[in-house]
């Protein structure tokens, strides 16, 4: 809400720089200068909110048809639906603008709304699979269409008070026959994936475009598209799109730390045997956004970093069950991780897994 009271008139002025201050529960500023990961965090935690359904301005698609978002039909009946909808749409601009990731995906035949295209029969698998295939049962049926019993009519349920529609102005009775199929599976798929969500769709469409024209986001197909917003949405057991392998290869170290240290071996250790949500948290912990770069960590700018905090640990001091106690911090702008030289293994996992998961601020340390 503050976003949007801050944000959403700010139109094409939103290329422009964007600095961020949180503020915590007690009212105050929190500690840090914004020189982008304060912005890459606003901004991520701005979309993922608004998605939410809770606010009830988006839907998702079912598991089979790929779990993107897309507007909900009625959000243009919500009190400043199409508003909030505008908003986040200006918001995803900023982020493509700006090449931040986002952890979102949207459905395909949503991204073709938002190119400027229109979505057709076959863009309907990813809406709603189960119509599309019905659509296709009724496009090749052999015996007589007509016995289906199936008009140019659509029946919708908004908020419990069902409405009929008319796919065709004036023939909502007419029926469907072997002769007109081929019309009514087209002009019902353009029901849901256009006229259904036309307001709600445009006013998102209308916001993105304030930053990235549609002609720009034609030079891309869907896919493609969910991959500059969002990264890899592969499902391949990383948190994140997160290839621990390829973090390694890129990372640089710093304070005295070097790949054979011992906190570094430890850290990578842990970080292996992390779940993908873990990982997708430790991404976000040291570079504010929980996807990983697009195109893998060498095009991460500036480069991943791991930061000696040297506590004067003594090399003894495991032997004797002792280690240092002090948490693990961030610079999210330089996406830095600032690493205690941890002895155990167990107290690093115990303090990393703290530090990444515990939803505190950048006034952790």
């Amino acid at each position: 809400e503050d976003a949007y009271a801050c944000l959403a008139g700010a139109g094409a002025s939103l290329k422009a720089r964007l600095i961020v201050t949180f503020i915590n529960e007690q009212g105050l500023s929190e500690a840090g200068l914004d020189f982008g990961g304060l912005m890459k965090e606003f901004l991520e935690e701005v979309v993922v909110r608004g998605l939410h359904a809770d606010y009830g301005l988006f839907a998702t698609t079912p598991g089979d048809a790929g779990g993107g978002a897309y507007p909900r039909p009625t959000a243009d009946r919500l009190e400043q639906g199409l508003q909030m909808l505008e908003f986040l749409g200006l918001m995803v601009g900023k982020a493509l603008y700006e090449g931040i990731l986002l952890n979102v995906a949207f459905a395909p035949f949503f991204i073709t709304r938002l190119q400027g295209r229109t979505p057709m029969l076959d863009d309907l698998r990813t809406l709603d699979p189960e119509l599309h295939r019905s659509l296709m049962q009724v496009k090749h049926y052999e015996g007589d269409v007509e016995d289906l019993g199936l008009t140019f009519s659509v029946e919708d349920d908004f908020f419990g008070q069902t409405t009929q529609y008319a796919l065709l102005p004036g023939h909502s009775n007419t029926p469907v026959t072997s002769d007109n199929r081929l019309l009514y599976c087209h002009l019902l798929a353009d029901w849901h994936l256009n006229v259904r969500l036309g307001r709600a769709a445009e006013a998102f469409a209308r916001g993105l475009s304030h930053l990235i024209p549609p002609a720009s986001l034609r030079l891309f197909n869907p896919r493609e598209l969910n991959q500059l917003i969002s990264g890899s949405t592969e499902e391949d057991g990383s948190g994140g799109g997160m290839d621990v392998g390829d973090m390694q290869r890129y990372v640089k170290y710093s304070g005295g730390y070097h790949p054979d240290s011992t906190t570094v071996r430890l850290f990578w250790a842990v970080v292996a045997d992390m779940s993908p949500k873990e990982k997708g948290a430790l991404l976000k912990f040291v570079t504010s956004t929980s996807r990983a770069p697009l195109g893998g960590f060498r095009y991460l700018q500036p480069p991943l970093t791991i930061h000696k905090v040297d506590c004067g640990a003594s090399p003894l001091a495991a032997l004797g069950g002792k280690d240092v106690d002090r948490l693990p911090s961030a610079s999210t702008c330089y996406n830095t991780l600032k690493l205690p030289n941890y002895r155990r293994k167990e107290t690093l996992k115990k303090k990393l897994l703290y530090a990444i998961c515990s939803g505190a601020g950048f006034e952790l340390s």
